[in-house]
């Protein structure tokens, strides 16, 4: 739509310098007359575009007209603009792009960066990005979905759900969905899914405060936690209390401190991270718990000829 599209270049041009009309006209795919019509409708809505010549030409808003924002200090536009940039790198989304552009318009970056920041850690696969545009398309449309699941203990299920918001936490994609057949509402990781489709079944199911009720969802997820008892010498409580920063460190004995966890019970990956310690930590209970690590041990050096 052509009010889409001059909104979207007054943003680009807030941004840029000299933008030549044959890049516009690229990055819209329109002709480079229809452009040109753009910039005289800009013009006639009261902002100041003006056109360079030459090779190096094109066109540009006036430093004067462009916005400042002077209530914000340069730390704390560096800290929102890579927060959006964050998300960006784990969420596709082209109204996500755009903001990310608009506020780059809206603050003056001053004297250069001074902080860099590397998101690439987090960023998902395309297939998860592809099933976010889904899932966010079924949830305002209120359809119900299917899937393939793997859960994390491996086990296989095909559920029929509605789904009502996806979130990221813990460096991942998750769905917040409602299931019609247990009258419950269930969270899914967006990797574990597969072959996700779109039924035509409309929910009529009324949810009330969304967000309250993902709260509600957690903090029953949190009540089947366990607490783990780890133990270590003191000369490695600084490296305890970076890996978990929100659990106090309890010091035993002038040797000895200790700390407790609470962890899923059925998560592999707390599991092969309490193992990558190696010897510099010692599980103590619950005895369950330590037995399952053992058993764990035991079956990854079974793979090797020791």
């Amino acid at each position: 739509m052509k009010v889409d599209r001059i909104l979207e270049t007054i943003i680009y041009l807030l941004h840029h310098d000299n933008v030549p009309a044959s890049y516009l006209a690229e990055r819209f795919q329109v002709s480079v007359r229809t452009i040109q019509r753009d910039m005289v409708s800009i013009s006639a809505i009261g902002i100041p575009v003006y056109a360079a010549g030459g090779k190096h030409g094109g066109y540009s808003i006036l430093p004067t007209y462009k916005m400042k924002n002077s209530n914000i200090r340069d730390e704390e536009q560096q800290i929102i603009i890579k927060a959006l940039e964050s998300l960006a790198t784990s969420y596709t989304n082209d109204t996500l792009k755009t903001l990310i552009e608009k506020y780059n318009a809206m603050v003056e970056k001053e004297g250069g960066q001074k902080v860099f920041w590397d998101f690439g850690v987090t960023r998902e696969n395309n297939q998860v990005q592809g099933m976010n545009r889904l899932l966010e398309q079924a949830a305002a449309e209120r359809r119900h979905i299917t899937f393939d699941y793997r859960n994390a203990e491996g086990g296989k299920s095909s559920p029929c759900v509605e789904p009502l918001a996806i979130h990221y936490k813990w460096y991942a994609w998750y769905l917040f969905a409602y299931s019609p057949q247990k009258k419950q509402y269930r969270t899914f990781k967006v990797a574990r899914m597969e072959n996700l489709r779109m039924e035509d079944t409309i929910s009529r199911v009324e949810h009330g405060d969304l967000e309250k009720r993902m709260k509600d969802s957690e903090q029953a997820y949190y009540q089947t936690c366990i607490p783990i008892e780890i133990q270590f010498d003191n000369e490695d409580a600084g490296m305890m209390a970076e890996y978990f920063p929100d659990c106090p460190v309890e010091r035993l004995t002038e040797r000895e401190s200790r700390i407790f966890l609470k962890v899923p019970p059925k998560e592999r990956l707390w599991k092969a991270l309490l193992l990558s310690f190696g010897n510099q930590v010692r599980v103590i209970g619950p005895q369950e718990y330590k037995q399952e690590l053992i058993e764990t041990a035991k079956k990854f050096l079974s793979n090797y000829d020791i």
